[in-house]
């Protein structure tokens, strides 16, 4: 094929992809308590790498298979989610639910939070929660979110090896570094058309340090200063793979960070495998990681369909983008600390009426994707999934910006405030 045949093939698939959720939960009991039992045993299922635990001894981690659309990602998680309620719905001790919330519930005090406790091979993991326990407190750990990883298909980079001549891997370790760093200046946009967990304990709040005339000015208190976040705001380079590697390991040779897991970026390069350096060194980058999406508690999944469907146009976009410019977005260094901040205010409720500026800029990115997935008829191009209705997708997201009554935060509130734990543990009995 010549070049440019190549490039019409990529661009023709340029909405392929493989998908994987990873989906954080606490375990509660009926009266909307944390849980203090053990771990639901579900050895009978030979789900365990699917089905386990994050920090706590109650917080269930589900983890989907890849899969090639996020419906069957979603459905995947929405079963997995579903055995472990058929189990802990069962219990001598108590029935017990699936908290689908990214704040906690009550759990009255530190000594109530239980260390998940590891056995035999995995007993490394406890060593490190510990260590997490010490450094950040038990009480910042009980955040729970989605994690969404994408990687695209290996004929990608197949056919950019032959438009390039470049090997595989290295191809997937520049590409993608390249995808995380326009990613990382879209991260404020996914978190403000996102967040949804302004309601939260005063116990939690208290316990994360957030002053009391702050406690009604976050839509997503997980993504907010007060969030999931190292004590300090890390300074990766993006240059090249290398010169990133070496701007994580810096870190950890200065002691300031454990291990490459325990940097807590809104997005992160991952190797197949367990997440460690020597891995990302020596396999290489896997896929990437997105780590900045609340509970959705609309969604059995945790996260809606429609929102992850337009993180993938997103995603396809900046790859065009990188394709059509044949160099990386932005060359050289980024400053880490002003892309952080500004995703951390817009975790803020009043982002979109305050930030008139990245209103607009939001705005016209919307305009930008839809002239660039529309034909000039206005209907969508032929490579587009019919699972991807673009223009009812983003005129959602439109109006999460212009209309505070489309955005989760807002319905949230308006449901939760006055009757949070009591209101949510209804719904969930609901379910």
């Amino acid at each position: 094929m010549t070049s440019q045949e190549i490039k019409k093939k990529l661009r023709e698939n340029i909405l392929s992809g493989e998908f994987g959720i990873e989906k954080e939960s606490l375990r509660v009991t009926g009266e909307g308590t944390l849980a203090l039992t053990n771990h639901p045993d579900m050895a009978g299922y030979h789900m365990e790498e699917q089905i386990s635990r994050d920090f706590a001894e109650s917080q269930l981690e589900f983890v989907s298979r890849v899969h090639t659309t996020v419906d069957s990602a979603c459905q995947e998680i929405c079963f997995l989610q579903s055995l472990v309620e058929e189990e802990i719905g069962n219990r001598k001790t108590g029935r017990e639910y699936v908290w689908t919330y990214s704040n906690p519930p009550g759990f009255n005090g530190e000594k109530n939070i239980r260390i998940a406790e590891f056995k035999e091979d995995l007993e490394g993991k406890n060593t490190y929660r510990h260590y997490l326990s010490e450094k950040y407190g038990k009480v910042k750990m009980l955040f729970s979110g989605v994690h969404l990883n994408f990687s695209m298909p290996e004929e990608f980079f197949v056919l950019l090896k032959e438009l390039t001549g470049e090997g595989i891997q290295t191809l997937k370790n520049e590409w993608y570094l390249n995808l995380l760093d326009c990613l990382m200046d879209d991260s404020w946009l996914l978190v403000a058309l996102t967040s949804a967990s302004p309601v939260a304990e005063p116990e939690f709040l208290k316990g994360l340090g957030v002053p009391r005339e702050e406690w009604n000015r976050y839509a997503s208190f997980r993504n907010s200063k007060y969030g999931y976040w190292n004590l300090f705001i890390p300074c990766l380079s993006y240059r090249d793979f290398t010169r990133y590697l070496s701007s994580v390991e810096e870190y950890i040779k200065q002691g300031v960070l454990s291990c490459v897991h325990e940097l807590y970026y809104p997005l992160r390069l991952k190797p197949k495998g367990e997440n460690t350096l020597e891995n990302l060194k020596n396999q290489g980058v896997n896929h990437i990681e997105l780590r900045m999406l609340d509970l959705n508690l609309m969604s059995c999944a945790g996260v809606a369909k429609e929102d992850l469907i337009f993180i993938h146009l997103l995603i396809a976009y900046r790859i065009f983008q990188i394709l059509e410019t044949g160099k990386k977005v932005s060359e050289g260094e980024r400053e880490g600390e002003g892309r952080i901040l500004l995703h951390q205010r817009a975790a803020e409720l009043d982002f979109w009426e305050k930030e008139i500026g990245y209103r607009k800029r939001a705005l016209k990115l919307l305009g930008e994707m839809k002239e660039f997935y529309m034909d000039d008829e206005g209907e969508e191009k032929g490579y587009i999934p019919k699972a991807y209705p673009v223009r009812e997708l983003l005129s959602f997201q439109e109006n999460k910006i212009l209309y505070s009554q489309c955005r989760y935060s807002q319905q949230i509130l308006d449901k939760y405030k006055n009757n949070y734990i009591n209101g949510v543990m209804e719904d969930i009995k609901e379910r």
